[in-house]
């Protein structure tokens, strides 16, 4: 698994395997729909950097551009 912190979901997502099963969180509190995935920003990753994913789901945690990182 690649290390897609500060990438767009977007990326992450095409950088990712077509079947792999991919559920994207809104870690800034608000509990936002992401819609346009360009515009959010990979705070962290589920499974992390570097351990085989192995078809099981991959969870990006993400904020919209601009917004930290909690």
């Amino acid at each position: 698994m690649p290390d897609f912190a500060g990438k767009s979901v977007k990326a992450a997502r095409a950088a990712l395997d077509s079947g792999t099963s991919i559920t994207v969180d809104d870690v800034s509190g608000e509990d936002r729909f992401v819609f346009l995935e360009s515009n959010w920003q990979v705070c962290t990753q589920t499974p992390a950097a570097g351990v085989s994913v192995s078809g099981q789901p991959v969870t990006p945690k993400a904020v919209k551009f601009g917004e930290a990182c909690p």
